[in-house]
């Protein structure tokens, strides 16, 4: 499985750095898709279930509250890919086609909005975040995004190697 480049260690536009490591962390979940099964991609082999065509639907489902519903305000359909519970997992209905063109398009969707929305703009809805509801900037859901991500694309990377011992960033 190919690395997938860090942004370079040069760079210092805070935007860019922030978007270019935001494109990182989620082509490395893709990544770890690469040449599994549908069997496999449908497969969990850890404790709490989730599989990694299910993350791929979460962190989609993730980025779609976050951008969507939370900052511009949109009433966004949450009912596919289905409940929040339910996040995790793949239906057999749902193809690994469908589920990650439902990612990309959740991906693209950000991106537009990124390249015209500045970093400090406030979102739409609000967020209780330690007892206060909040506006969160669009920099600070950026960055929450990036986590998430980056969290999550470590779990693939054991979910992975676990499965069939494929390794790699």
């Amino acid at each position: 499985m190919a690395e997938t480049p860090e942004p370079p260690p040069t760079l210092a536009d805070s935007r860019a750095l922030l978007l270019g490591y935001l494109d990182h962390n989620a082509t490395a979940v893709l990544r770890k898709l690469d040449g599994l099964s549908d069997r496999d991609a449908r497969r969990s082999v850890v404790p709490s279930g989730w599989t990694p065509l299910g993350m791929v639907k979460h962190l989609a489902c993730t980025e779609r509250f976050w951008v969507r519903y939370l900052f511009t305000g949109e009433d966004v359909d949450f009912t596919w890919p289905g409940t929040a519970d339910r996040e995790g997992f793949g239906a057999p209905a749902e193809s690994a086609a469908d589920l990650t063109a439902f990612f990309r398009a959740e991906r693209e969707n950000c991106a537009r909005l990124a390249a015209v929305t500045p970093l400090e703009g406030r979102a739409a809805r609000t967020v209780r975040r330690g007892g206060a509801e909040e506006h969160p900037t669009f920099a600070w859901i950026l960055f929450h995004l990036v986590q998430n991500f980056a969290r999550h694309a470590g779990h693939m990377d054991v979910g992975r190697e676990l499965i069939d011992g494929v390794t790699g960033r």
